[in-house]
Formats: C-alpha cells, structure tokens, sequence
C-alpha cells in the first residue's frame, strides 16, 4: 500500500485537529474528576488501589492489506475500586500509540495517538499472601489526539493520506500479577485490545478498505493502597 501516494484524506484542518485535542484532552481530566470523586465512598468498602503505569505497545490495523505492526508506548493512570471479594472495578486513563508500518520497507506508515479510557471488570485469583494474580476485560473508549505518516515531517492533515474517525470504541482482555511492598503496591501485565469501531479508510487502486485498531501491550506500574483492610 502506498499511504502517501495512493490515497486522499479528508480530515480536517490543523483547526480541527487542535480543537479535537484540547476536547480529548476534557475528557481525559473529566474522566479522572469523575473517578476520583467516587473514591471516598468506595473507600469504605474494602482497600483499593490508585497507581501509574507505563508499558511498551505492538499495534496494527486490522482488515488492510500491505502493513505491518508498529511499536509505540502506552502510560497514565489506574484506579482499582475497593472491594471485599474477588471482583472489582477497574478503571484507568491513558495515553497509547497505535498505528502501522508499510510491510513494503518504504517510510511509510499512520501513527497514531490516543487518550483511552478503559472500564473493566477484575477478577483477582488470590487474596491472600504478597503476590496477587489477576484478570480483567471490558470495553474502552479512546479520542485521537494525534496522527501523522511514519517517515516525514507532515501531520496527516497536510498530505495525501487516509480519512481517520476521531473516535476509536473496542474492548480489551489481559492479565497480570501485584507484588506488596510495604504500603506500595508493584504491578505488571499483558493485554489485547481490539477495536470494533473503523479508525481509518483507504481508498487506492479503485479499493476501499476500513481499519480497526489491534494493539499488544506490555507494561508494568507502581500503586499506593487506600481504603479499609
């Protein structure tokens, strides 16, 4: 595929774009306000957790021909509701790197970024001792914030490219272990995330195709405990 050459975007202005981010940019803030304010409450329910993580990505996207993945960073914030049992609610607001690379070898390539919300359901294996495995899964919610070509200079808005939805929905699996430390709380992971929602569509060569984001994440974090044991 030749991102550069063979395809017509229409996506905005560079007006658009920073309107798009500073929106993005309430919703990422909104989201933390929303969370934090159910703390106090929740606090009385069990211990919960309140941390920052920060891991390296594989993403691709989905249902084009001619990419490959590309790497990028995914970090932010986590919350972990307080519960008595085995289930809990998680929540976290984070910034990732998607995209892909042109399987062809040429600089070519969409990166993008987005301000991500997930909300998932947690199931930890055990309760007991110092070491804490566990899964989640649920849906999440991302704003793009970013996109440009791999390999030149220009902002998708300023090239011949592809059209990119603003809104990217999908859900997310993975799992992971916590190690206590004392009153500090070591975590890390692996997770799926796989878009259900178009990201981008191409049209070259009198083909059409929509992408879907798929992104592997790899990560590991620091949490503080709060809430009654």
């Amino acid at each position: 595929m030749r991102i550069l050459t063979s395809c017509t975007r229409h996506h905005g202005t560079g007006r658009d774009r920073t309107v798009r981010a500073r929106a993005s940019r309430r919703v990422f803030l909104a989201a933390l306000v929303a969370a934090a304010s159910l703390l106090p409450g929740a606090s009385a329910m069990g211990q919960g957790q309140v941390g920052v993580l920060l891991g390296a990505t594989y993403s691709t996207l989905r249902g084009v021909d001619g990419l490959d993945g590309r790497t990028g960073l995914v970090g932010g914030l986590s919350i972990l509701f307080p519960s008595e049992g085995f289930l809990a609610f998680q929540t976290e607001a984070l910034l990732v790197n998607k995209g892909a690379t042109a399987s062809t070898g040429d600089p070519e390539g969409l990166r993008l970024s987005y301000v991500e919300v997930p909300l998932m359901a947690r199931l930890t294996l055990n309760r007991g001792g110092t070491m804490h495995p566990h899964l989640y899964a649920g849906p999440y919610l991302g704003f793009e914030v970013d996109c440009s070509v791999k390999g030149t200079a220009a902002a998708c808005d300023d090239i011949p490219g592809v059209n990119t939805h603003s809104v990217d929905v999908g859900g997310l699996l993975g799992g992971g272990v916590d190690y206590d430390v004392g009153p500090l709380v070591l975590t890390g992971g692996v997770r799926y995330s796989f878009g259900v929602s178009n990201v981008a569509d191409f049209s070259f060569d009198a083909v059409d195709e929509s992408a879907r984001n798929g992104v592997y994440a790899l990560y590991a974090g620091a949490a503080f405990r709060f809430g009654r044991r």
